[in-house]
């Protein structure tokens, strides 16, 4: 009987020190999480990626960010509201220069380009992808209102006072006489069925770096060969360093028993290459 209790207690051992010895994943950090840290005491904000590039005599890859940041809203007249010529002053808009990504993080946005990527939401985070202003602006009536074409579609159409976001906001041109717009069967779908639970791309696929409203990007300059190339070579990098132990935010906060606030939601895999 001892000499049970001993075996057991062998076993017993041998099984805490595997699992204690097991290493734990090493994170990657994005510039996202940085910009998370940085504008912590806002509690409305959008984070788009408006571009992202691959240097070959560097070996690395980067991004661009468009960040919005939402402040105490005027109050405006509906004649202030057509205003096309004053600029908002209840939004400030910031444009990031390039930020170094690593393999894993420029591989998980690959589809992303033009899209909204990171959001806060009434101090909510939202870390899953959507359209350009889908998250905040599109459907709220303090930015503008749905209209109906010719045809009986209706779209979503900024205010006057915020034209500009109808040039921020990268989207497919719709050709419905107002200018450009968002479908409102695309946005119910999302807001219905994807809103704070996983990336949207459109029911076709039609949103992200795929889109030719990225036609003024840096990348979308690129040939398709080279896109083809980084392809190869951020699969390879990106597998490379998971198999080390390397891990973005999102798988991160799968494995971590941390209830960090800025633990992600789910999110659907990102599948397809990165497109003209």
């Amino acid at each position: 009987m001892r000499f049970l209790k001993y075996i057991l207690l062998l076993f017993t051992i041998v099984i805490v020190s595997s699992c204690s010895s097991k290493p734990k994943p090493k994170f990657v950090k994005s510039p996202l999480d940085n910009i998370i840290t940085k504008y912590i005491d806002k509690d409305n904000y959008s984070v788009i990626l408006s571009d992202m590039d691959y240097k070959e005599a560097t070996d690395k890859y980067f991004h661009k960010y468009r960040v919005l940041i939402e402040e105490t809203p005027p109050r405006l007249t509906k004649e202030q509201l057509k205003d096309t010529i004053s600029s908002p002053t209840d939004v400030k808009i910031i444009n990031t220069d390039w930020k170094e990504v690593s393999p894993i993080i420029f591989e998980e946005y690959q589809n992303d380009l033009g899209m909204t990527v990171l959001s806060k939401k009434n101090g909510k985070l939202d870390k899953n992808s959507s359209p350009a202003g889908v998250n905040n602006y599109v459907g709220n009536p303090r930015y503008g209102e749905w209209r109906t074409n010719s045809s009986g579609s209706s779209f979503w159409a900024f205010y006057g006072r915020y034209r500009l976001f109808s040039d921020l906001f990268f989207r497919p041109s719709y050709g419905y006489g107002y200018g450009y717009g968002y479908p409102r069967r695309d946005w119910n779908d999302y807001n219905r069925n994807y809103r704070s639970k996983k990336s949207y791309y459109g029911g076709s696929n039609e949103y992200g770096t795929k889109s030719k409203s990225n036609k003024n990007t840096s990348w979308s300059s690129k040939p398709q060969s080279f896109k083809n190339n980084v392809q190869s070579k951020v699969s390879k990098s990106s597998s490379e360093l998971k198999s080390r132990g390397y891990t973005s935010r999102k798988s991160y906060s799968k494995t971590s028993r941390s209830q960090s606030r800025y633990k992600s939601s789910s999110f659907r895999s990102r599948s397809g290459g990165f497109g003209k």
